[in-house]
């Protein structure tokens, strides 16, 4: 190939540079991409690129970016999105305060994925929650909700169909009682189709009262859940019940 034939990056076309530059983390666009050329930048500015804002898989740049840079960031990403955002994963580093930043300016928002956010409180969860009826999907992972604030949540997302809630047993215990949690899923969350309750307190009464309450249900791990006994009437229910069970003695 001749060296007339080479093309610079710059001059490709913005579908095909968008589609390079969309498997970049957020980090790695706004710190580094977006500031290769004008013709970059003006991709990385472009609201499509920001539907799915992933900032779960964070491990080696936390030693370098401190969580409130790692906001900054966030919300940089999430004013990018134009109310477009449909997506979004954090992982250590979210605040009520992001959280409900995120939902203020993201009504269309169809996946949330909170996963080691210690400092985010029940109220600040239930305020962001309501403000999202598009949730389809929810997974909340060591945050040790109410029974009451799922309750919400089922109640403000009607066409929710994923929930993973996992965490420590003991937490939940001390804080829901056993089957708070179970009994507000059974309450509020009818269309659900995949559950994850790893590591939950819910006893024989909570899971039936989801068997009861949730039909549509295909998959359920009920994982490190020691408080259910599973007799052979209930693992025959489970079975016939749901495509997927996964859980301690089945």
């Amino acid at each position: 190939m001749k060296d007339s034939e080479y093309r610079s990056w710059a001059d490709l076309p913005s579908d095909l540079t968008s589609s390079i530059l969309i498997r970049l983390g957020v980090i790695d666009i706004l710190e580094n991409a977006q500031k290769v050329c004008r013709s970059w930048r003006r991709v990385c500015k472009d609201p499509s690129m920001w539907r799915k804002i992933d900032m779960g898989n964070l491990i080696p740049k936390i030693i370098y970016c401190k969580c409130d840079d790692l906001g900054i960031m966030c919300r940089h990403a999430v004013d990018r999105s134009q109310g477009g955002l449909v997506e979004i994963d954090i992982k250590y580093f979210c605040t009520d305060k992001l959280l409900n930043y995120i939902a203020h300016s993201s009504s269309n928002l169809r996946s949330l994925r909170l996963v080691e956010c210690y400092t985010i409180k029940n109220d600040g969860f239930v305020d962001a929650v309501v403000k999202h009826p598009l949730l389809e999907y929810l997974e909340v992972t060591h945050l040790p909700l109410t029974g009451e604030s799922l309750k919400i949540a089922g109640q403000s997302c009607p066409n929710l169909k994923t929930l993973k809630l996992n965490g420590s047993t003991w937490k939940r215990i001390l804080i829901n009682g056993f089957d708070n949690n179970a009994l507000a899923i059974a309450e509020s969350m009818p269309k659900l189709r995949h559950l994850e309750l790893l590591g939950n307190s819910l006893t024989n009464t909570g899971l039936n009262a989801i068997l009861d309450s949730c039909p549509h249900l295909e998959h359920l791990d009920i994982g490190m859940c020691f408080n259910i006994q599973f007799d052979e009437d209930l693992k025959k229910r489970c079975s016939t019940r749901i495509r997927v069970v996964k859980g301690p003695a089945i």
